[in-house]
């Protein structure tokens, strides 16, 4: 995973966090945050209702959250899974996305979940960080199958201008 430019990255070494991020604007404002974690699951059996129920877990429990508005599956190079999104509330940050995923070839007992929070429905700079994971496999690190500049579908909704 890697930040863009102006995007804090902090490891945290407590809990099922492992990274978080957060953008500022210059007058101090929080543009977003995203928070990497990790879950342990058998994901053999009904893997992607494990993966569709952490990502509605752990939006239904995320501050503010006041109703899911729904779910969609999302896909990476080498992972897949889903993204709860959490009707926006009037807060700084009202927009949120949890995404939980787990690699393709099963090879880990477990997935990750990525939590967005913005102040706009579109934040350039969490697609940037979503398009970058790389998740370990049996084979390796997961990788586009041409190219690692190669182009994905929109992690976040597309919202119109």
């Amino acid at each position: 995973m890697t930040a863009p430019g102006g995007v804090e990255l902090t490891p945290v070494q407590s809990g099922t966090a492992v990274v978080r991020c957060c953008e500022r604007r210059e007058d101090g404002k929080t543009v977003g945050e995203l928070e990497v974690s990790m879950f342990s699951a058998a994901l053999i059996i009904d893997r992607d209702g494990i993966l569709e129920e952490k990502a509605r877990e752990v939006a239904a429990h995320s501050a503010h959250a006041v109703r899911i508005a729904g779910t969609v599956a999302v896909s990476l190079p080498g992972a897949s899974g889903y993204r709860a999104d959490v009707e926006p509330v009037r807060t700084a940050l009202p927009y949120v996305h949890v995404f939980a995923m787990a690699p393709h070839d099963l090879g880990v007992d477990g997935g990750i979940v990525v939590t967005v929070r913005s102040a706009q429905p579109d934040w350039p700079a969490a697609e940037q960080i979503l398009s970058s994971l790389r998740f370990l496999t049996r084979h390796g690190t997961a990788r586009p199958a041409n190219d690692e500049t190669e182009l994905h579908e929109p992690m976040l909704p597309v919202v119109p201008k």
